[in-house]
């Protein structure tokens, strides 16, 4: 009788473990999977791809400049309609003299900063640009130019 009751108190006294693996690998296991991110290899050029862009864009007489994220696509046209709705958006002073907000582009030019004489085209990429720092400004009129 002795040996039944010995084994029975062995059975009870059976080390405890969370989990359904084997007591003495389950914590490696765990190590493993949280260091798991430290060792990928590193991203190509290819996977590293922009697909947003932050950009700063002082609006002229405003104080602040309006922050933006476009995509990576995004044409100095659409940068200026962006630029002007979320001013208009915003509530910020002075107020912008516009009509809609599809004719943004139209009555706006864009400069690379506020001492370049020379605007922006319209259909120019913003990534190939170089810079996120821009400057709209109302356009001038052919009268005065």
């Amino acid at each position: 009788m002795p040996t039944g009751s010995s084994s029975s108190t062995q059975a009870l006294v059976a080390p405890m473990h969370r989990g359904g693996g084997e007591p003495e690998t389950q914590p490696h296991r765990l190590l493993l999977q949280r260091m798991a991110p430290l060792f990928r290899p590193a991203p190509t050029d290819r996977d590293r791809r922009l697909t947003r862009l932050l950009v700063n864009v002082t609006v002229d007489r405003s104080l602040w400049p309006v922050h933006l994220v476009l995509g990576a696509d995004a044409t100095v046209a659409d940068l200026v309609r962006a630029a002007v709705a979320a001013y208009v958006r915003e509530g910020r002073r002075p107020p912008l003299q516009t009509g809609t907000a599809a004719d943004a582009a139209d009555g706006f030019e864009l400069h690379l900063d506020k001492y370049s004489l020379e605007s922006l085209r319209p259909e120019e990429m913003v990534l190939d640009l170089g810079s996120r720092n821009f400057f709209l400004c109302a356009r001038r009129s052919a009268a005065a130019a």
